[in-house]
């Protein structure tokens, strides 16, 4: 599979958190323990560090966070990654154009490579996912692959049809009134050829509406690349974009023995 490049888009601009004004990636949901063998001295625990070291956990080690010119305290906050353990890079995106777009802004760094994504905003279980989607990434030699979670909120999110008895996807669905399914796609992998699709997505685009990474998704499936999705039934999906998010987010994560010893 080569290189691994991480890949995660933090330049949204949190409506749905108005008129709250500082950037919610940074919103404190639990505590990491300063090192790995202390479990005395624990810190507070930014949301976007959650995918970040989730990544890492996959082996992933160089990731690319796309900006908007408001969002630098998020590069103020994680510096250059040493911290965390990553070799962390920035993208500006100037203008609010969508989640293709600003994943589109790394193409120029990952064309050749295989790009693991998360949402900053996003909180996901088991620990290990992305190491357990990629790996399932190469060994169905997927062009795409969409880890899938169990939700509540299926008709706000972007549920996922996949092929039963397979693993293949057959649907995407952004926010339907009528769920086809009680889950949500919550991280992605994906290989050169997606990468280049979405690219000509962006640059095809026909109108100024913010693109939606799930029409993105759907125009792999109808061009006929290879789209795999890998279910994570017993698994967890935490959306801190409101304030209902927040809150069970921090009630699940803030109990000091549910801190997990490797972060």
């Amino acid at each position: 599979m080569g290189r691994v490049f991480g890949v995660v888009p933090a330049a949204g601009v949190g409506s749905r958190l108005s008129p709250y004004r500082a950037p919610k990636e940074l919103i404190q949901v639990g505590y990491r323990r300063a090192a790995p063998d202390d479990a005395t001295r624990l810190l507070p625990m930014a949301a976007v560090e959650h995918v970040l070291y989730g990544m890492r956990t996959g082996g992933v080690h160089n990731v690319l966070l796309t900006l908007s010119p408001a969002k630098w305290d998020i590069f103020r906050y994680l510096g250059d990654g040493r911290e965390i353990g990553l070799e962390l890079a920035y993208l500006c995106q100037d203008e609010p154009l969508g989640m293709p777009h600003a994943l589109d802004l790394a193409r120029p760094f990952v064309a050749d490579h295989t790009v693991c994504m998360g949402m900053p905003d996003t909180i996901v279980a088991p620990r290990d996912c992305f190491a357990q989607l990629l790996e399932f990434h190469g060994t169905h030699r997927a062009d795409l692959s969409l880890g899938v979670f169990p939700t509540d909120e299926p008709q706000a999110l972007a549920p996922v049809l996949i092929e039963p008895g397979g693993h293949r996807v057959i649907a995407v669905v952004d926010k339907p009134a009528v769920p086809p399914a009680a889950n949500t796609w919550g991280i992605a992998c994906w290989s050169p050829a997606f990468t280049e699709l979405l690219h000509e997505f962006v640059r095809g685009a026909a109108d100024t509406r913010e693109q939606l990474l799930s029409d993105v998704f759907v125009a792999a499936m109808t061009a006929g690349l290879r789209v795999h999705g890998l279910a994570f039934g017993d698994g967890a999906y935490h959306d801190i974009g409101t304030a209902t998010g927040v809150l069970r987010a921090r009630a699940r994560f803030e109990a000091q023995e549910r801190i997990p010893a490797a972060l």
